[in-house]
Formats: structure tokens, sequence, C-alpha cells
């Protein structure tokens, strides 16, 4: 049988017992040890330190707080932890406080501020259970699970206020995995106010399985001396190139870590509901899960060697359902449903070579393009899915209008970044594969009713292959302009993406090629401009409005089963 203590019995008293007895005074110079004042006061130039290679946290009423010039009154801990370094890339080094650490499965006493936990709380062998955190200082974190071994957390409750750290390494996040933990969170409730604060923090090799969770990030104000960056450890907000607002992410998963979300709700304000971001090989799985992000952002991000899958869940975003960076790939699966306010996916940075997979019943519905692909190569499969789009273009290829990525793909390297983000800088490594350029996409199952743009002059081709589908649209090769006449800019961050197509033939161009498979049947709404046309037996090709004209090279051709190259136009 299983021993468990609350943090208010025997392990509590050990904890606590160098500590003083309750006594009113002025802060320490130092404080030695743990301890407890009934009525404390700072003195404005005399804020208290722990002993070198400790760390010090003030709590009043159990609520963690910033150590600043004040008079406390209730129960008051000045509580003495154990350094917690985190090297963040050989870069800069972050000091963990958390009220509760566990290592190897245990929890360590020394490096925990237990005073930060409720009376409540249950500490057993491998179980941590009904915990409440509450915290008002800026990068404190919730629990801290590393090393080795399983372990669990069972419902706790947890409201951060305060910026964190880094949420690149998970400081001041409210639970953080690392390490090689195997880790279950159950029935967790966690709000956070502030930039960069995430809930949920997956590095290192750990894995973790979160269920039923509950989970709400809100905004934060930057600090008065930020400056806008995009470089990994010091970014506090979103990227404004990508199109968004907002500076903290609901969840971020990197390194080679695991998680699973079950019967959750992740709700983001802005920036980012589940996220990815300097990974190795990092694989993400939601399942009966709602995730949202409802003032701006993206519902998920994938980037590197990462899979975000998604299976039954649903994923409402203000601006963009999803986005795949690099080789990055996502997968809705059995009934998701994805709504998003501009973009369903949008795919950019890197050479891509990603996928994106839509199957057995999940629908992807976008207020503007379904899918925009920008300056990568990728592969599209939907299957038995459903693709709408509210500015009537399913799939959309075109180079990169984000201005930043522009100007370093010319070499440059853009106010506010030190060095290139992730996914940008392989793209210019010859040593690694090469990656396909081209984006190449398979439609099967399915009814679709859209355009198919290629505008990118010649680097890439767009590649459709129908397969027992059925397609009403123009299909072509195009040139594009911003919506508003000009190049969006940081203070036009929303227009990013926003781009108006003129079909037609572009020199040098490597084109469209279609495949109408059997059973197929493409319904042409437009002129469309082709280089390359297959219809086999068994296939349609149809006018909306009267006989459809078919020429290639100049010279009209009968509609037919057969292969077709050259200049072909349909109307």
């Amino acid at each position: 049988m299983r021993k468990h203590t609350k943090i208010g019995g025997l392990l509590g008293a050990s904890l606590l017992a160098m500590a003083a007895p309750l006594h009113a005074e002025t802060a320490p110079a130092v404080v030695a040890a743990t301890t407890s004042f009934g009525d404390l006061t700072i003195e404005p130039g005399q804020i208290p330190a722990a002993p070198a290679g400790k760390l010090l946290t003030l709590t009043v009423d159990g609520v963690e707080q910033a150590i600043i010039p004040g008079h406390y009154t209730g129960k008051v801990v000045l509580s003495v932890t154990d350094d917690i370094p985190v090297n963040y890339h050989k870069v800069m080094e972050h000091h963990f406080r958390a009220a509760a650490f566990v290592e190897d499965g245990a929890l360590v006493p020394t490096k925990s501020v237990q005073a930060a936990l409720s009376p409540s709380t249950v500490i057993g062998q491998g179980v941590l259970a009904n915990a409440r955190i509450t915290s008002q200082g800026e990068k404190f974190n919730g629990i801290v699970v590393t090393g080795k071994g399983a372990y669990r957390i069972d419902h706790p409750v947890i409201d951060l206020v305060g910026n964190g750290g880094n949420d690149f390494a998970g400081f001041g996040a409210a639970i953080t995995a690392m390490g090689e933990a195997d880790l279950t969170i159950d029935r967790p409730v966690i709000r956070t106010h502030g930039a960069i604060r995430p809930a949920i923090f997956v590095g290192g090799r750990a894995t973790v399985h979160v269920n039923d969770a509950e989970i709400e990030v809100l905004n934060g104000t930057l600090p008065a001396n930020y400056k806008f960056t995009v470089d990994m450890g010091k970014m506090m907000e979103v990227p404004w190139m990508l199109g968004l607002s907002g500076n903290v992410r609901a969840t971020n998963l990197v390194d080679y870590g695991t998680v699973y979300y079950n019967r959750s709700h992740i709700r983001a304000q802005g920036w980012g509901a589940v996220s990815t971001d300097d990974s190795i090989r990092v694989r993400m799985y939601v399942n009966d899960s709602l995730i949202e992000a409802v003032e701006s952002g993206y519902g998920c991000y994938s980037i590197g060697d990462s899979i975000d899958s998604f299976t039954h869940s649903i994923i409402r975003a203000a601006d963009i359902g999803c986005i795949m960076a690099a080789q990055g790939s996502i997968h809705f699966s059995e009934g998701t449903q994805v709504e998003a306010g501009r973009l369903g996916v949008m795919m950019h940075s890197g050479a891509g070579g990603g996928t994106l997979t839509i199957d057995k019943g999940s629908l992807l519905r976008a207020g503007e393009t379904a899918i925009q692909v920008k300056g990568i190569g990728t592969t599209i499969v939907v299957d038995g899915a459903k693709v709408q789009a509210g500015n009537g273009i399913i799939l959309q290829s075109m180079d990169n209008d984000d201005p930043f990525m522009k100007a370093m793909m010319n070499g440059q390297i853009p106010e506010g970044m030190d060095a290139p983000p992730p996914g940008v800088a392989d793209a210019g490594d010859k040593k690694g594969p090469t990656t396909n350029p081209d984006v190449a996409a398979t439609f099967r199952n399915t009814s679709l009713a859209g355009d198919f743009y290629n505008a990118r002059p010649k680097d890439s081709a767009l590649i459709l292959d129908f397969e027992n589908a059925e397609v009403r649209g123009r299909i072509s090769s195009s040139t594009v302009a911003p919506a508003q006449g000009r190049e969006p800019t940081r203070a036009t961050y929303t227009e990013i993406g926003h781009v108006i197509n003129t079909a037609g033939f572009v020199a040098g161009s490597k084109g469209v090629k279609v495949t109408l498979g059997a059973g197929s049947r493409w319904i042409v709404t437009g002129r469309s401009y082709l280089g390359a046309l297959d219809i086999a037996a068994g296939a349609r090709l149809e006018s909306a409005e009267g006989k459809l004209i078919m020429t290639v090279n100049g010279k009209a051709v009968a509609v037919k089963p057969g292969s077709y190259r050259g200049m072909i136009v349909l109307n």
C-alpha cells in the first residue's frame, strides 16, 4: 500500500523544523534557512538574499510573491532552496525556483518551495495530488519534473500571474517536464496571465500524458525595455511576420519530447495554443480535445522533425488553424474539425519537406485561404475529408511575403534578429539531403469548391492528383500581388499572406500538373493555365458554362482521356 503524506503533516513539519518561531521583524540581509514570520517588513534598499548557491522565495499565505520592499502580514515565509541551474543551449543559464521539484520519481524537498504548496497537497510514492499553487511573481515554476522514472500529478490547480523567463526552456511554466521523465498529469486546472508563461512545457526526452485538462493562458505586459526579437530564449511575443499578435503560448514542446493531450480544453488569448519549437524530434498527439486561440494566433504549430496529430478534436483559431514550418508535419484525422478566421493551414520557412494529412471525415474550414504554402516544398493528402475556403482559394502556392523571410532569403539578418530562427538556417545547408521544392497534393474521395494557384515563378511545380474526387474551380499558374497594393509591413502585419492572383503563364515557371484519375471530375469555372494534364479513362473534364475548350500550345484539341504537355489552356 502506498503511503501518502500531506504537506502540512510529517514531511512538511520536518522541512520547517529549522524555521524560527513566528515573530515580527525587519528582514535580515541574508536568510540562512527557511524562516516563518507573522509580520515582516522589507525596507527599501535592504532586499534579503539567500546564502551563496541558494535561492530565496517569498510566500504570503501560501502565495509566491516578488521580494520587494513592503510590509507583509499573515503566514509569511522566506524559503531557502537549493539552486536549480538550467543551461539553455550554453548561451544562457536560468535558475529555477519551483513549488515542487521532482527528480527520478521523487519530490526533492531541498529544491521545493513547499510553502507555496497548499496544506491539502498530498505527497506520495510517485504521486503529487491536489496541489494548489498560486504565484504573483515572475519566473516562478509551479511543478518541475525531471530525471528518470514515472510520476503522476493528480488534479493540480495552478494560477500564475506575471511574466515567465524563457518558454523555450520551461522557465516560469506551470508544469515543466524535462530529462527522461515519464509524467502523467490528470485533471489539471491551469491559468496563467503573463508573457511567455506557458501552462505546460515538455522538453528533453520527456514523455507526458495530459488527461482532462482545463488550461487558459492570457497575454501579459512586456517589460518597458523589451525590444522585439525572434532570437530563441529571448523572444517574448509572437513574431508579427506570421500575421499574429500575443505574447504567451499555452504549451510548448521542444527537443526530443513527446506529449499526449486527451479530453482537454486548451485556450490561448493570443500567439498560440499547442506549439512545438526548437525541436530535434518531437511528437504531439491530441485526442478528443478542444484547442482555441481566441483573439489572435494559431491553434497548433509544427516545426522541424515534428508531427502534430489530432483525432476527434476541434481547433478554433482567430487567425490560423495550424502552421507548418521547415519539415514539420500535421495530421487531422477521425472527424477533427479546424475552424480558422483567416488561413486554415499556413506553411513557411526553411525548405519544407513535411506532410499535411486531412482524412477520415475531418473538416478544414477557413475564413480566407484554406491551405497557403509560402516558399517551401510539401506533400498534402486529403482523403475522405472536406476542405472549405471563405475566399474561394483551396490551395495557394506562392513565394513568402513575410518581410523578415524575404530579407533572410537575400542573405540579410533583419532588425530584431541576431541569428536565423529555427528552420531557416537548414534551408541553406548544402550538406544535408535535398528537399523537393514542389508542392504535391492528392485529393481522394472528396468534393471541393474553390481554386488552386501556383504563384511561385520558377522554383516549384504544383502537382495535383484527383482520385475519385470532384473539384469545381480554377486550377492555374499565376502571379500574385498584395491585396492592398503595397508590401506588408509591421504596421500592416495582418495583410501578410493576403494576396490577389492573376492567372496566366509565367515565363520559366514549373507550372501546374493535374492528374484526373478514374471517377474524378473537374468542372472548370475560369480560364486555367497548365503545363501538364493527364485524364484517365472514366474521368470527366467539363466547363461550368457551355462547352469546354482546351488548347495545347495554341491549338485546339479534343477533351478526351490522354496525356497532354505544353502550354495548356482550359476555358
